[in-house]
């Protein structure tokens, strides 16, 4: 299986040799965002106003009973689409049917309602801009999002669901953050060498750490955010790291499936 970055692009196997010079000097200008005190806001833009969208949304529904909830959702078509679809879905298929809104938000409860919440509003994370590399990524970088949010919550044992759906979900906001200082470099978007996606993945994980940390969606979530800034993801110690692990094989095959040609 390819590195993330060439699946990520829509390329095969990683080219043979050492790290390139324009793939040193692609790496530096990371290097140079991971040494500033705090994530660029041009980065991630549209984090800055959905972030806190998504915490007020998430208070609100916290303690209303079914009717509030559902009166809220209606006024959102694309909420509203969403959690009828996600009660149709294979995984609640078993516990029943769902005839309207009111029955099919009974039906995912809460927390499933927390994550397609969290999904609705974070999605626009992960519109590409108008640079080499983040349009190269386009839509596989959310396929993969969506795959991993998916897989973690599927693997948490340890943790609460919704912190490890969050994990997945916006953990390659990092990858994010990452293309679009590659889309300044002026690198050219051609098949990277293996040391380069190895390189560049630690780094990703690095720059969610950096605006997880602020976000504080919940505390867990947060912990881990601080986390990322310390530990690369194979070797850290965090609960949700251990997630992580666990779901980004099943990502991976996700996204290789999805670039098949039909």
């Amino acid at each position: 299986m390819p590195p993330l970055l060439c699946s990520l692009l829509g390329l095969g196997a990683p080219a043979d040799g050492p790290l390139r010079a324009d793939e040193a000097a692609a790496l530096a200008r990371v290097d140079a965002v991971l040494a500033l005190p705090g994530l660029p806001d041009e980065l991630l833009p549209r984090a800055a106003a959905l972030v806190p969208q998504l915490l007020a949304m998430l208070r609100q529904g916290e303690h209303l009973p079914v009717s509030a909830m559902v009166q809220r959702v209606s006024r959102d078509v694309v909420l509203t689409a969403e959690v009828l679809r996600l009660a149709s879905s294979a995984y609640y298929r078993d516990r029943g049917q769902a005839l309207d809104l009111q029955q099919a938000i009974q039906l995912i409860g809460v927390q499933g309602l927390q994550t397609v919440i969290a999904r609705v509003v974070l999605k626009p994370i992960y519109d590409s801009t108008p640079g080499p590399w983040s349009l190269a990524a386009g839509a596989r970088l959310w396929t993969h999002a969506e795959a991993l949010a998916a897989q973690a919550a599927a693997a948490a044992e340890e943790v609460p669901v919704f912190d490890a759906y969050l994990a997945g979900l916006l953990h390659d906001s990092g990858w994010t953050a990452a293309l679009r200082v590659l889309d300044r470099s002026g690198a050219p978007v051609t098949s990277p060498s293996a040391a380069f996606c190895v390189a560049l993945e630690r780094r990703a994980h690095r720059l969610f750490g950096r605006a997880a940390r602020r976000w504080a969606i919940t505390p867990l979530f947060a912990d881990f955010g601080a986390d990322a800034e310390r530990h690369g993801l194979a070797g850290s110690p965090h609960a949700l790291a251990s997630v992580l692990r666990r779901a980004l094989p099943e990502a991976m095959a996700a996204l290789q499936e999805e670039s098949q040609p039909a």
